[in-house]
């Protein structure tokens, strides 16, 4: 079973952006894999916010 988790800013995530994202980022899988695994591919999107973020060893906000 694919699984693809993606995390967002909270602020990005919303009832327009996650079927989206679920939809196309399932299309992607399959369509460099098989159509058999449509059914059987997960994808979780996160939000978090920025104050829960850090690059280089630093808080991002």
């Amino acid at each position: 079973m694919p699984l693809i988790q993606v995390t967002l800013y909270d602020s990005r995530i919303n009832d327009e952006t996650v079927p989206k994202l679920i939809a196309k980022l399932t299309d992607a899988v399959v369509e460099c894999t098989s159509e058999a695994i449509r059914d059987d591919t997960w994808v979780l999107v996160n939000g978090l916010p920025p104050k829960q973020w850090g690059a280089a060893g630093k808080p991002h906000a």
